[in-house]
């Protein structure tokens, strides 16, 4: 009696395991960064600072790269000069504006003295305006030189060193790559009909050199690719393991 209880419950197992197999699907998939950026600077310069190099892990916000700041703060104070001295022509000239028309109200000038003053505020008032917007350029080139991590990440290519010249001038030349290594993406191609019940937000589970990590599906892709399949991106966390792009990979999803 035993042993037919024995067997019993190992046809039980069996066919537990078979159920379990069945409600479960494996794709073979390759890891992939989650965001990958090739960064540069839309102004030309000297570069003075290369704080960073391949393999490097950096915090959003933090110095990459910085070109010499001579040439653009001497740029900046011009600007802000020039900003000063137009400022103070508009204000004289709106001064003498309203002295104008006040002549003008009491008869003492002609229309054509009080349009000639007109034309003249509209002049200081223009170049007031251009020597704002000077400003503002030459405040924006200042912050262009300084190149900083735009998310938590790991530096992968770094191709200037200090006292190169970058020319942007007609096209940006990339200096800095990186890359977002958390979360991860796997990546695996799918047959249409293996999409059914697929959801983005779905629990996955991906393997990696035999361990195991906990995922969701974060895209199914909308368009096959050239062989009629379709990708499936499932994003996890490897905490603190590292895991790089191009590593094998295995995800599993529960039906």
């Amino acid at each position: 009696m035993q042993a037919a209880t024995m067997k019993h419950y190992l046809a039980s197992l069996a066919l537990c395991a078979q159920i379990t197999t069945a409600q479960a699907a494996e794709y073979p998939a390759v890891l992939d960064w989650s965001q990958r950026a090739v960064l540069s600077t839309p102004v030309s310069g000297v570069i003075d600072t290369v704080a960073v190099a391949p393999g490097q892990r950096v915090d959003a916000g933090q110095l990459l790269l910085q070109l010499d700041q001579r040439p653009f703060e001497s740029a900046l104070r011009d600007a802000r000069a020039q900003l000063h001295k137009h400022r103070l022509q508009r204000d004289e000239a709106r001064r003498e504006l309203e002295r104008t028309r006040e002549l003008y109200e009491r008869r003492v000038i002609s229309v054509h003295d009080l349009q000639v003053e007109e034309i003249a505020f509209a002049a200081a008032e223009s170049d007031y305006a251009s020597a704002t917007a000077a400003r503002d350029k030459a405040t924006l080139e200042l912050e262009y030189s300084t190149l900083q991590a735009p998310f938590d990440g790991l530096v992968l290519d770094v191709r200037v060193t200090a006292g190169m010249t970058v020319i942007n001038a007609q096209q940006a030349t990339p200096l800095i790559t990186v890359a977002q290594d958390q979360p991860l993406h796997a990546l695996a191609q799918v047959a249409a009909a293996a999409l059914a019940g697929l959801a983005t937000g779905q629990a996955a589970t991906v393997t990696v050199n035999s361990e195991s990590y906990s995922g969701k599906i974060s895209r199914i892709g909308a368009e096959p690719d050239g062989s009629g399949q379709y990708t499936l991106t499932v994003s996890l966390d490897p905490g603190a393991t590292t895991l790089r792009a191009g590593l094998p990979a295995r995800i599993e999803i529960s039906h």
